[in-house]
């Protein structure tokens, strides 16, 4: 045993002494280096990175040369700003076409051929030419009473009498009713031609993917 130990401290120390040469060696492989270029276009290789190359951007690499990952320069607030812009109308654009999808999905599912696809527009349209057939009786009704409160305001000037406060706040009140009924009326009315344009190129898209589906095509499927 005396002879042993001798022998085995021999065999450790050197093989302390043959690793830690390797773990160097491989902790200079692993080691991060800076690459970048100055103001008047030089290029500098450093273990250290100065705040002045950040606004121009640097590589870090290896020590063979090699690119491990190129780090943009900074933005300025104009362009940060332009960028999120650009940003969120990409991400406003892909959630209009996710939109669409689910559109065309639904309504592929909902009505299974054209006409009743047609049917649908057509009860919708109907329900708003009720609509503005109520608002027009509704309109002459207030117009009526409006033309009644003016002509008794007028009899009183022409008598010579003063007009009460209180009849004066019926007409106020009832232009302002006539007026209501107006822009509901013209608002119904826009909403009858946007929906018959709309309703014209949702037909012709149902249509246009209908006939796809039918013809196998993989994206329909």
């Amino acid at each position: 045993m005396r002879r042993i130990a001798p022998s085995l401290l021999s065999m450790a120390l050197l093989a302390i002494c043959v690793a830690l040469p390797a773990a160097g060696a491989t902790n200079n492989a692993s080691a991060t280096h800076y690459r970048w270029r100055d103001t008047a276009g030089v290029v500098h290789f450093s273990d250290t990175i100065p705040a002045s190359a950040l606004a121009g951007g640097y590589d870090i690499v290896n020590n063979d040369g090699r690119v491990v990952r190129h780090i943009a320069r900074e933005l300025t607030p104009t362009e940060r700003q332009a960028a999120a812009a650009t940003a969120a109308r990409e991400a406003a654009a892909r959630r209009a076409i996710q939109q669409r999808s689910l559109e065309d999905t639904q309504m592929l599912s909902a009505y299974p051929s054209d006409k009743d696809l047609e049917q649908s527009q057509q009860a919708q349209l109907q329900q708003i030419r009720t609509d503005i057939a109520t608002l027009q009786t509704n309109l002459r009704s207030q117009e009526d009473s409006l033309t009644d409160l003016l002509a008794h305001a007028a009899d009183l000037e022409h008598a010579g009498k003063p007009i009460p406060p209180t009849v004066n706040k019926r007409i106020a009140e009832q232009r302002a009713t006539v007026n209501g009924e107006r822009n509901a009326l013209a608002q119904r009315r826009t909403d009858l031609a946007n929906s018959q344009a709309k309703f014209t190129a949702q037909l012709q898209r149902y249509r246009a993917l209908r006939a796809k589906y039918q013809n196998g095509d993989p994206q329909q499927q």
